[in-house]
């Protein structure tokens, strides 16, 4: 795990009709796995073992709630020293265009400051590199296939100053 277990809120967005949260009580994972199937499984046709792959109880994971129902999460895992992968970013179809998976990310790279990480990466479907890149996140190789749907490696240098 990433250091921090409390569910304290770790970030508001939106007017403060955003919280972005550490989904660590039941319920939590729960809507978070949830928000994941009906986002990967169910409408990007992802196979299940692809997107539930054993990973989940080493990582941290962020729920995303407005109005009191959760609407997007992202997972976040060490990868190497120093190194954490952001994944799994999702949020519901009905809730999007609100900022939800930007206040996500917002949450999850200063938790990963916080707690001393140098660097983040993720794999992002390329249809959300400029999403990412507004977030300070360089693409790297090629692009490649994950289950179907073309992603690109990111990275951001988390010593450098964070974007305004």
């Amino acid at each position: 795990m990433l250091g921090g277990s409390s569910s304290s809120r770790l970030g508001i967005s939106i007017m403060d009709k955003v919280q972005v949260i550490h989904a660590v009580e039941d319920w939590q994972r729960k809507a978070a796995f949830a928000i994941r199937e009906a986002v990967f499984i169910t409408e990007q046709r992802i196979d299940p073992s692809v997107d539930f792959d054993g990973l989940d109880d080493q990582a941290d994971h962020m729920l995303a709630t407005q109005a009191g129902h959760a609407v997007g999460t992202l997972r976040l895992r060490t990868i190497g020293d120093g190194t954490a992968k952001i994944e799994r970013v999702a949020v519901l179809k009905s809730a999007r265009g609100q900022a939800i998976g930007a206040a996500m990310v917002d949450a999850a790279l200063h938790h990963l400051r916080l707690s001393g990480f140098r660097e983040a990466k993720l794999h992002a479907q390329t249809h959300t590199l400029d999403f990412y890149a507004k977030h300070g996140f360089v693409a790297f190789g090629e692009d490649f296939d994950e289950d179907g749907i073309p992603h690109r490696a990111m990275r951001l240098d988390l010593t450098a100053e964070a974007l305004p």
